[in-house]
């Protein structure tokens, strides 16, 4: 499923994060990896001056340096891409590769944790491809990817999240992870204890048989560790993350599909999570 990983590089610390991240990935699952730097247009764009001849030159012989020596390290390829933003350069550049998943670095917040910024959302709204977010100081840790969580709603769209997930573990267990809703912290009680109560238990079964239907769907060579989680799915799956080696998500189950597209919950669970993430896009099947 994963063949061409892309690494966005630019030589920060959180894109050093995002080589490491590729590496990992990229060794386990026998995928090529390619380094993509970008520079701006030397023509400018409607928000960006020109730049001037020399100073364009310099800059770019600058980062193809850069990015020639990071991908030699790792064995990888290397190239760069011009246009008017980083993230623009990236997505461009990940479709002209083919490429299968988009690997960015974080910066911002905690050492050991993923939240998205401009850059990464802006990606996450529309690439055509996976995109995975590397925690601040993952090239520091000794992350084995040995705990792979999937979170799952039943939707299709976690149902290509937990297919990633399957892929990146192997042989091995995927903690499959799914959030009974809380619905007086979700909602208030508004003077209806009962009746949310009887909601609340309605929740707890239907995500009991969507873990369990989830399980049965798993290789022959792939258990499963069945999580039910209570309360507001982005709170709790991020409490849960501390405990995870990478966390697969879907993205939002309307939009155009192939493509990933941030809904609330997955929005929100981007602002602080405690493993590496990836977010898959939407399958034909939504």
């Amino acid at each position: 499923m994963f063949e061409r990983i892309v690494v966005g590089f630019d030589e920060s610390e959180g894109s050093r994060d995002a080589l490491a991240l590729g590496k990992a990935l990229a060794e386990r699952l026998e995928a090529k990896l390619i380094v993509v730097g970008v520079v701006p247009s030397p023509t400018g764009g409607s928000l960006m001056p020109a730049l001037p001849a020399n100073a364009f030159t310099n800059l770019a012989d600058q980062a193809r340096k850069g990015v020639e020596a990071a991908a030699s390290v790792l064995g990888a390829e290397a190239r760069i891409v011009e246009a008017s933003s980083a993230a623009r350069g990236l997505e461009e550049m990940t479709e002209q590769m083919e490429g299968d998943l988009l690997v960015l670095g974080c910066a911002g917040t905690d050492e050991g944790t993923v939240r998205a910024g401009h850059k990464a959302r802006v990606l996450m709204q529309g690439s055509p491809c996976a995109v995975a977010l590397a925690p601040v100081g993952y090239r520091n840790s000794d992350s084995q990817l040995g705990r792979i969580g999937a979170a799952i709603d039943g939707s299709p769209e976690s149902g290509h999240a937990l297919e990633i997930a399957v892929e990146i573990t192997g042989e091995g267990t995927v903690r499959l992870l799914s959030v009974a809703t809380d619905f007086a912290d979700a909602w208030g009680f508004w003077g209806a204890t009962y009746a949310l109560s009887e909601l609340a238990e309605a929740s707890k079964e239907a995500t009991e048989k969507i873990l369990d239907r989830a399980a049965t769907s798993l290789p022959e060579n792939v258990k499963a560790e069945k999580v039910l989680l209570d309360g507001i799915a982005s709170v709790q799956i991020r409490e849960h993350s501390a405990d995870l080696d990478l966390l697969c998500v879907g993205s939002r189950g309307y939009g155009p599909v192939r493509r990933v597209l941030l809904g609330s919950v997955s929005s929100d669970l981007l602002r602080k999570v405690a493993c590496p993430v990836v977010v898959v896009p939407r399958g034909t099947t939504g």
